[in-house]
């Protein structure tokens, strides 16, 4: 009996451990923000990028040279976004009040067509800013950054910029040699090499995977474009680029989407025709989701809704936007690796050892 008991309070005592550690880390994890998410993004992007960086080697060009190519890609590819989102940004600013009177108008029709009750209509009033007076006070809850808010931050950003690029680009240049080191020390003796092999094969699945997923936000984004051109909605091109980046971060971004056109096709359209838009992308992304996705990736990479949705809140939390865009793919590498004992095979991985040796200078 007193075994038993002592038993249960070990049990105990192992849970509260575990409960105390996850706090400890997510705290950690929250504290160092600035260094943790940009290092955490490098690696997944230099994941993602392992295929360019073996083409790279394959055509003879040293390891350096290959890395700092990647790296500038990246750079790159960054920087075009960013330019493609800040005249969305000013466009969504310049527009807010209107979105907003658009928005206040569209709640009291809703209210009087439910309600038709004068006194509840006149909370309505006082919970939405009063009699329509303070229209212009830019207050409602959105604020715009001052340029001092952008100077303070500068810093912060250069800093995880720079961060960022050197992860990636050491990451780049030896991550055989830290896959070998992980190997070294945390495979059973004698299973070094096998062990180094199955981190390839899970980094080539992954990278695999989010080349075609990145195919299939491109397809979704264009027709997505293709759409609104025909039904007459302004910026269409702009909706497709947004369309394919937020795709990215499974359900919520897709969710986001379908709110801003909701709003979007009150403030352009009228009538029945303001849900166009917000249908429209609500059918495409059902295809997406139902048929097209599922064709192209197969079931070998399915991903557990609930993990992804739960991932996707906790990264959220800690490190807001980017946060997103990091969980999936960690999400992803811990479920490759997990399953890796039981799918990779001997060929697959003699097929991972082929092509390292075929790399110039690799050891």
């Amino acid at each position: 009996m007193q075994t038993l008991q002592t038993e249960r309070i070990r049990t105990a005592a192992h849970v509260c451990l575990i409960v105390i550690g996850v706090i400890a880390v997510a705290a950690a994890m929250r504290v160092a923000q600035n260094v943790l998410a940009p290092t955490i993004l490098a690696f997944v992007v230099g994941i993602v990028l392992s295929p360019i960086s073996d083409f790279w080697e394959r055509i003879g060009a040293p390891r350096a040279v290959g890395a700092l190519i990647s790296l500038l890609l990246t750079l790159s590819i960054i920087a075009l976004i960013a330019s493609l989102m800040l005249p969305i940004i000013g466009q969504v600013v310049d527009a807010w009040p209107v979105i907003r009177a658009e928005l206040r108008g569209f709640m009291f029709e809703i209210q009087g067509t439910l309600r038709g009750i004068e006194d509840a209509g006149e909370e309505m009033e006082r919970a939405m800013g009063g009699d329509g007076q303070d229209e212009g006070d830019g207050d409602g809850g959105f604020s715009i950054p001052s340029t001092t808010d952008a100077l303070f931050l500068a810093p912060s950003v250069a800093g995880q910029t720079i961060t960022f690029a050197g992860v990636l680009f050491f990451f780049v240049l030896t991550r055989r040699d830290i896959y070998g080191w992980v190997a070294r020390r945390l495979a059973p003796k004698g299973a070094e090499e096998t062990t180094a092999l199955r981190l390839l094969l899970a980094e080539r699945q992954v990278a695999r995977y989010f080349l075609t997923i990145s195919l299939v936000n491109i397809v979704f984004g264009l027709a997505v474009a293709l759409i609104f051109y025909l039904i007459g909605m302004p910026s269409f091109y702009i909706w497709g680029a947004a369309t394919t980046l937020l795709n990215f971060v499974l359900y919520l971004g897709p969710a986001v989407l379908f709110v801003s056109l909701c709003i979007a096709g009150v403030v352009v359209f009228e009538g029945a025709m303001s849900a166009a838009p917000a249908l429209s992308f609500l059918a495409l992304n059902l295809i997406e989701a139902q048929f097209l996705t599922p064709a192209a990736i197969g079931a070998s990479l399915s991903l557990n809704p609930l993990m992804v949705f739960v991932s996707l809140v906790f990264f959220l939390w800690l490190w807001g936007p980017l946060g997103g865009f990091i969980a999936i793919p960690l999400v992803l590498w811990v479920l490759v690796i997990s399953n890796m004992g039981e799918n990779a095979t001997t060929a697959d991985l003699e097929e991972v050892a082929a092509s390292q040796d075929r790399q110039p200078g690799a050891s």
